[in-house]
C-alpha cells in the first residue's frame, strides 16, 4: 500500500496536469508548468524540457535551477546524451550515478560548471510520436530513483505527450 505523502503529492500532481488540458497554454508556459509538476513528483535541484525537432535533434526549451538560463538553447545531436537515449528509444531512463553511464554528455556539464549525479528523463511522447524528453537532475534526498517517481514521471511525459498532440492539432 502506498503512504499517504506519496498519495498526496500523486493526487497533486495529477491534477496539475489536468489544469493543464483546461488552459493550453503557448508551448514555452506549457514546457514550465510541466517541469515544475515534473519537480513536484520528484524533488530534485534542475529539471529540462528538450524539444525534438523532425531530424530528431533535441533542444533544451524550458529549464528550472542554478543553470537554467545557460541551458536554454542547449542543443544535443540525435541520439546525445541521456536524452537522446531516451527520445531514441522512446523509454525512461533512470541512472543514480551518471559518471558511470558512457551515454552521459560529461562535456556540456563540465562546460556550464553543473555537476550532474543522478539522472531521470522521461520520453514526451503520443501514439508512438516523440515530441521531447523531460530530464529531471539531481534527485534530493539520495540519488537512487524509486519505482513509483520513475512511474510518475513517465506518466507526466505520455500526458505532456499528449498535451503536445493536442496543441498540434488546433
Amino acid at each position: 500500500m502506498e503512504s499517504a505523502a506519496r498519495l498526496s503529492i500523486r493526487n497533486r500532481v495529477l491534477d496539475r496536469l489536468l489544469c493543464l488540458f483546461g488552459s493550453l497554454a503557448a508551448p514555452e508556459r506549457l514546457q514550465a508548468d510541466l517541469l515544475d509538476t515534473a519537480m513536484e513528483a520528484v524533488p530534485c535541484e534542475a529539471s529540462s524540457y528538450f524539444a525534438r525537432t523532425a531530424r530528431g535533434d533535441l533542444t533544451v526549451t524550458a529549464a528550472r535551477g542554478r543553470v537554467s538560463e545557460q541551458l536554454v538553447g542547449l542543443k544535443l545531436k540525435k541520439g546525445q546524451g541521456l536524452a537522446g537515449a531516451c527520445a531514441n528509444d522512446a523509454r525512461v531512463i533512470a541512472v543514480s550515478d551518471v559518471a558511470r553511464d558512457r551515454r552521459h554528455a560529461a562535456q556540456v556539464a563540465a562546460a556550464l560548471g553543473f555537476e550532474t549525479r543522478s539522472l531521470l528523463a522521461a520520453p514526451v511522447v503520443h501514439d508512438g510520436q516523440v515530441y521531447g524528453v523531460i530530464e529531471i537532475v539531481n534527485k534530493t534526498g539520495g540519488d537512487e530513483f524509486q519505482r513509483h517517481e520513475v512511474e510518475l514521471l513517465e506518466r507526466i511525459g505520455r500526458t505532456a505527450g499528449d498535451l503536445m498532440a493536442l496543441r498540434k492539432r488546433r
